[in-house]
């Protein structure tokens, strides 16, 4: 994939609110993306990032996605954080829908070092967050390093396959999916969380563009009946059913 090149077509096509029919998503681009991080909040996120930025803990990662395509098994925390993509300017979108939606019930699939997870606890602290992560040294640094600064989190050790297996009822207000960077899997953990959704279920597929695999799997779900509401903020991707609104796909400038 050239990434560079689809930017430019992102850009090209990207719509500000004025350019939205539909109210639902108007009201999204113009409340949703004008909220601003409290200041306390803002102080605690810069904190983490500093703290995350500047520790040589070396970790051994067991990698079941697609991995990254630079780094080995053998880490430190400063290099996981250095290419996470749920800080800055995608964290505070995670922070914005979860402040603006209040989703009482959120599934993280790809804990990594918590930063997603922080960013929807601070933006509504009465969510219930269940996270999962395969990695069990990761899984344990983070626990450890969120410990103080989260409540209302279940951390979980499972592959998402599996925790998809062993799940049976429960139904989630926001899914998001970030790890395993491979469009077939993508697909099917997306059919497979048909049944642990509502119609107002927030989808965020995190790295739409990781691949041309990914970026073939997000074109698929946007183009599915599943979802009336499909969003391209070009790292991520927003999927909503919302089976009362004609069908509609949005390329969106996220503020």
């Amino acid at each position: 994939m050239n990434i560079v090149f689809e930017y430019i077509k992102y850009k090209w096509n990207a719509k500000g609110r004025y350019g939205i029919h539909s109210p639902f998503v108007y009201d999204l681009t113009d409340k949703t993306f004008k909220i601003e991080i409290q200041k306390s909040d803002f102080t605690l996120l810069s904190e983490t990032y500093k703290s995350l930025r500047n520790n040589k803990k070396i970790i051994t990662i067991k990698d079941f996605g697609a991995g990254s395509h630079k780094l080995g098994n053998r880490r430190s925390i400063q290099q996981i954080f250095k290419i996470s993509s749920s800080k800055g300017h995608y964290g505070k979108m995670l922070y914005q829908l979860s402040n603006y939606f209040q989703p009482k019930q959120i599934l993280e699939f790809g804990t990594s070092l918590g930063i997603g997870t922080l960013h929807f606890h601070l933006g509504n602290p009465e969510s219930q967050i269940t996270t999962i992560e395969a990695c069990p040294e990761t899984l344990n640094f983070t626990r450890e390093f969120l410990k103080d600064k989260v409540s209302k989190v279940i951390f979980i050790e499972s592959t998402f396959s599996d925790f998809l297996n062993q799940i049976s009822t429960e139904k989630y207000d926001l899914i998001f999916v970030d790890g395993h960077h491979d469009g077939k899997a993508t697909l099917d953990y997306m059919h497979k969380l048909e049944k642990h959704s509502h119609n107002d279920t927030i989808f965020i597929l995190d790295d739409i563009r990781w691949s041309d695999d990914m970026f073939e799997s997000w074109n698929i779900l946007q183009k599915s009946d599943k979802f009336n509401v499909s969003i391209d903020l070009f790292r991520m991707g927003i999927l909503i059913p919302r089976k009362q609104q004609v069908k509609e796909h949005f390329i969106l400038r996220g503020k």
